[in-house]
C-alpha cells in the first residue's frame, strides 16, 4: 500500500497476522480496517497499523491537561468557568466545556472566599483534575491562576503592581490568585 494513498473508512489496510490495530483502525475478523479518512502508516516500533487523519481531530479534554478557562460565576464554595482552550492544541474542544474549581483547589493555602481569588470575566490557566462525570479544575501551582483580569468597576484591564492588581483607568485595586506570568504570558504558546 502506498504511503500517501487516501484510505476511506472501512477499507482494509492490513491483517492481524501482519500488524496490530492502532490509532484510527479496528479489527474485523482478522482484517484491520480504517476507522477514519486518512493516510496509512505503520508504527514500526509497536508493529501497529495507523491511519493519520487528513484533518486534525477535535480536542478531547484529558486529566492533566493545562487549559484556559473564562470565569462565569463565583459562589461561596466554588468557581464556575468555561474551558475555552487546551494549551498546545489548535482545534476547539469537543463536548462539555463547563468546569468547576472547588475552593480547596484554588490555591496552596487556605481560601475562605473564592470571590477574593477570582471574578467573573477572568481568564485563568488551570489543570484538569477530572473529566467525567464533570470537569474539575485546579489552580494550586505557581504557573496556574488568573492570566488576565478586568476591573470590577470599569471593566478595563488590571495591571499587576506587586501582589495587587490595579486599574490604570479608575485606580481601583483588586486581589486575584494570579499565575506567575500574569500579563506577560506568550499568547503563541497557548
Amino acid at each position: 500500500m502506498t504511503k500517501d494513498k487516501i484510505i476511506l473508512p472501512g477499507e482494509q489496510v492490513s491483517t492481524t497476522e501482519e500488524l496490530s490495530p492502532g490509532d484510527g483502525t479496528f479489527e474485523d475478523n482478522g482484517i484491520i480496517r480504517a476507522e477514519r479518512l486518512g493516510t496509512f502508516e505503520v508504527d514500526q516500533k509497536n508493529r501497529r497499523a495507523k491511519i493519520r487523519p487528513l484533518t486534525s481531530t477535535p480536542v478531547v479534554l484529558r486529566r492533566g491537561d493545562i487549559v484556559l478557562a473564562k470565569v462565569n460565576s463565583v459562589r461561596s464554595n466554588m468557581v464556575i468557568a468555561d474551558v475555552i482552550h487546551v494549551t498546545g492544541k489548535q482545534r476547539p474542544i469537543s463536548g462539555d466545556t463547563n468546569g468547576t474549581l472547588k475552593v480547596s483547589e484554588i490555591s496552596q493555602g487556605y481560601t475562605k472566599d473564592p470571590a477574593h481569588e477570582y471574578a467573573p470575566g477572568d481568564i485563568i490557566r488551570a489543570k484538569v483534575m477530572q473529566v467525567k462525570p464533570n470537569i474539575q479544575l485546579a489552580t494550586k501551582d505557581r504557573d496556574l491562576g488568573a492570566i488576565n483580569s478586568m476591573c470590577s468597576k470599569c471593566r478595563h484591564p488590571l495591571i499587576r503592581k506587586g501582589n495587587i492588581l490595579e486599574c490604570t483607568n479608575c485606580g481601583n485595586k483588586e486581589k486575584r490568585n494570579t499565575a506567575n506570568d500574569y500579563g506577560n504570558y506568550d499568547i503563541h504558546k497557548l
